[in-house]
C-alpha cells in the first residue's frame, strides 16, 4: 500500500510538471479589452481575407510555438477574432505565458506576416479555473495590409512583361 501511494504522488507531481494552462483569445471584452485590428484606413480586418496566428510559451522563454490559428468577424463585428479557448502546453495553472499574435493574409500562415503584435503576458488557469482573456488593452491594432516590396516589384515585372507582349504584336 505504501509503494502504491509513493506511486501516486510521483505521478501527480509528474502531471503538474507538464501543466496546460488555457487563457481566452478574445480582443472584444468591454470595458478593459477592446483592440480591433484595422488597416491603415481604419477598416476592419474581416472574414477569412487574414488570419492570426498565436505564439506562446513560458514567460520568458526564448523560442515559442505556434499555439492555434483564427480569422475574423464580419459585419459590424469586423475588426474583432472569433473568440477561443487557447492551451499553452507545458505551463501549469496560475504561471505566466507570453503570447505573440501574428496576422497573415488570406487563410492560414504561409508567407511572411504582415503584422506582429506582443508580447502579451497572461496568467493561465488549468480546469475547473476559469481561464483569463489575453490583456491587449483598448487601442486599435492597425495591420500593414500593403503587400510588400518584393510582391510589388513582382506585380511590375509580370505588368511590364505584358505590355512588352502587346507592343511586339
Amino acid at each position: 500500500m505504501k509503494k502504491l501511494m509513493i506511486a501516486v504522488a510521483a505521478l501527480m507531481v509528474s502531471i503538474a510538471a507538464y501543466g496546460q494552462g488555457q487563457f481566452v483569445f478574445n480582443n472584444r471584452v468591454p470595458p478593459d479589452i477592446n483592440a480591433k485590428f484595422v488597416d491603415s484606413s481604419g477598416a476592419g480586418l474581416a472574414g477569412t481575407a487574414y488570419t492570426v496566428q498565436l505564439l506562446g510559451g513560458a514567460s520568458g522563454a526564448t523560442t515559442l510555438t505556434p499555439l492555434t490559428t483564427t480569422d475574423f468577424r464580419t459585419g459590424a463585428a469586423a475588426g474583432y477574432v472569433n473568440p477561443l479557448t487557447v492551451t499553452v502546453p507545458g505551463v501549469a495553472d496560475g504561471k505566466k505565458a507570453d503570447i505573440i499574435l501574428k496576422v497573415f493574409a488570406g487563410v492560414g500562415t504561409a508567407g511572411t506576416a504582415l503584422s506582429q503584435f506582443g508580447p502579451y503576458t497572461v496568467t493561465v488557469a488549468e480546469a475547473p479555473n476559469i481561464p483569463s482573456s489575453l490583456p491587449m488593452g483598448t487601442q486599435n491594432l492597425v495591420v500593414n495590409t500593403v503587400p510588400e516590396p518584393t510582391t510589388l516589384a513582382l506585380g511590375v515585372i509580370g505588368l511590364g512583361a505584358l505590355l512588352a507582349i502587346r507592343r511586339r504584336k
